[in-house]
């Protein structure tokens, strides 16, 4: 399970959306889910992101912070983006804070998906 905490009109997310686009077509085929959690939009802005960067994994809105919060402290509320990869146990198995890049992205994927074989 990849977890990516974003919201619409942070640079770096904006950097990131089209190498997480990328791997989620790769890896959401592959059975890995993915979810956003949007930090602070309204659903027009972060539906025009999803829109303008093709990302088509749900996304949750957490306007009040309460899903970054339920994280125990994986999260930073003001670390953002931050990218979580759970192995498959539900465990932290690599954080990622600021934005991502996809060869870092697979390596990570790949890794927790070998352990779990």
């Amino acid at each position: 399970m990849l977890i990516n905490v974003w919201y619409a009109s942070c640079p770096p997310c904006r950097v990131e959306a089209p190498a997480l686009k990328a791997v989620y077509s790769e890896y959401g085929a592959l059975g890995v889910g993915f979810v956003g959690v949007n930090t602070r939009d309204e659903a027009g802005p972060a539906a025009a992101f999803e829109e303008t960067f093709g990302i088509t994994y749900p996304s949750i809105p957490d306007p009040d912070g309460a899903v970054i919060a339920s994280m125990d402290g994986s999260v930073s509320p003001n670390a953002v983006p931050t990218t979580l990869i759970l192995d498959a146990e539900g465990r932290v198995a690599a954080r990622i804070a600021g934005a991502a890049d996809q060869s870092t992205l697979e390596s990570l994927l790949d890794t927790v998906l070998a352990e779990a074989a």
